[in-house]
């Protein structure tokens, strides 16, 4: 973003801070911020954002330095400091990406520069990491009511920038955009941005919610998915033991729409289901071998739904199936987890799912993050994710290449002929292609396109990027063998992972 300045940054005080120390180096530098003098901390900061225009890979190494000097007691090293980060994260966005919530924190500073810079930084990673966008657009949209002129401007100007960033990123994985926004901060985005109001509530704690994928709800309360200090769940809840008739679920609300099917939110008697709502799938193909191919898939996936992590089939025929309602939340919406320890968390459970599928002789076939839903689990615990769309793939194929997500797609959904048919390793892919999301926030893409996912995010060791050439190597023979070999690899690298355990 262009840096704009008014009374409030004195050029002066900045400049004598800067030439009030002699150290030389970005190392140096960093030392000086430690000094038990506040001036001489200040213009260390003040020189390192000096450096970050010019070496930020070298400003990088010093990171923990400047988050540290972002909370000290001197505004003018604050100020200082705020601006190496929203410097830095501009350039390397993805050496912030895992302090997102500290930067996101700087926009309720209460200091005025402070708050720009936060702005800066929040819409620098942002623009990198659109999973970040519900969280990263909600603080930044709040700015734009500041009493402050300037930070009304750097909110405004992020938040189209932000908008248009992410849009494009989207399109090219795939995926359309559409934007929830408080009817406040409806009028903020960009035109051909997809927007819907959600109601003039006046809870304003998340007033934008964006969704990414085909299958994006048009209509949904918004929500807060983050949860501070939260842990894995002792348990999952049951599923409704109901066994639901076509006559029984009333369609009112469609949540999101895909390739097979279209998804309504449904009343149903409270005699029959408790809470009487449920989520209806439509099948929306007339083809004849598209609805055979659904009704074995559906079939089948009933037959594999007694495991905690896959959605549970309450009822079904020959074009719908009935699930417990999930207000069409998805791992697409979401976006990657803010934790690592819940990123691995997800993909190891996600990855037992499918293993127990195999043992049935049950193949997915389509993993993608619009296949993820998820149950809430308690205040303290985090949300558990459940693997839906079995077979959907398959039948899909009829209808488009490749099936799934571009972005997901192994060779085989977009070459059967020269890769071969969905089995056992196509689910290897999916849930290689899957973890990488869960643990960098993007999709992998396919081939030389890849970024190594220790570059897409810092906090992953190179054993990552062996994890994931295997998983997701185009030729079949050359993935692991079985999604058990890939589940002992994942349970291997999440041992060495820092502050993850099993």
């Amino acid at each position: 973003m262009e840096r704009h300045t008014d009374d409030s940054v004195d050029e002066e005080r900045i400049a004598s801070l800067r030439e009030s120390v002699d150290a030389d180096g970005v190392d140096a530098l960093a030392e000086r911020l430690h000094s038990d003098d506040a001036d001489e901390r200040a213009g260390a900061a003040w020189r390192l954002v000096e450096a970050a225009t010019t070496e930020p890979t070298k400003v990088r190494a010093v990171l923990d330095d400047v988050r540290a000097a972002a909370g000290d007691d001197d505004v003018w090293v604050r100020r200082g400091a705020t601006w190496v980060l929203a410097e830095l994260a501009e350039r390397q966005p993805d050496a912030l990406s895992v302090q997102f919530s500290e930067l996101v924190s700087l926009t309720a500073a209460d200091d005025p520069l402070v708050q720009q810079n936060g702005v800066v930084a929040v819409a620098g990673v942002t623009k990198a990491y659109p999973a970040r966008a519900s969280a990263g657009l909600s603080a930044i949209a709040r700015l734009t009511r500041s009493e402050n002129a300037l930070v009304r401007r750097y909110a405004e100007e992020a938040v189209e920038e932000v908008t248009a960033a992410v849009a494009e990123r989207a399109e090219d994985a795939g995926y359309p955009v559409v934007v929830r926004a408080h009817p406040a901060y409806a009028d903020l985005f960009p035109e051909g941005v997809s927007v819907v109001e959600t109601g003039g509530d006046d809870d304003r704690s998340r007033p934008i919610h964006v969704s990414f994928g085909q299958n994006a709800p048009v209509h949904e309360d918004d929500r807060e998915n983050e949860r501070p200090e939260a842990g894995r769940p002792e348990e999952i809840p049951d599923p409704p033991d109901v066994t639901l008739e076509e006559e029984d679920v009333s369609p009112n609300l469609k949540l999101r729409e895909g390739v097979l099917t279209t998804d309504y939110r449904a009343d149903v008697d409270e005699d029959v289901l408790e809470h009487g709502l449920a989520t209806v799938r439509r099948l929306r193909a007339d083809e004849s071998a598209v609805a055979s191919a659904f009704a074995e898939a559906v079939e089948q996936w009933a037959g594999v739904d007694d495991h905690d992590h896959v959605v549970a089939v309450l009822g079904h025929g020959a074009r719908w199936l009935a699930t417990r309602y999930d207000d069409g939340d998805a791992l697409d919406g979401r976006g990657a987890p803010v934790t690592l320890a819940e990123a691995v968390w997800n993909a190891s459970v996600l990855t037992r799912a499918v293993s127990h599928a195999h043992s049935r002789g049950v193949v997915h076939g389509g993993l993608h993050p619009g296949a993820v839903r998820f149950v809430a689990t308690g205040p303290r615990t985090w949300d558990a994710p459940l693997l839906g769309d079995w077979g959907f793939a398959h039948a899909a194929s009829a209808r488009r290449t490749p099936p799934i997500p571009g972005a997901f797609a192994a060779p085989e959904h977009r070459d059967p002929e020269t890769y071969g048919r969905f089995d056992q390793a196509t689910d290897v892919y999916g849930l290689g292609a899957l973890t990488y999301f869960l643990l960098t926030g993007e999709p992998p893409g396919s081939g030389d396109e890849r970024i190594p996912a220790s570059e897409r995010n810092p906090a992953l060791p190179a054993s990552a990027d062996d994890l994931f050439a295997r998983a997701l190597a185009p030729e079949k023979r050359a993935r692991f063998a079985t999604v058990l070999d890939f589940q002992r690899a994942l349970d291997d690298f999440a041992a060495n992972l820092d502050g993850v355990s099993r």
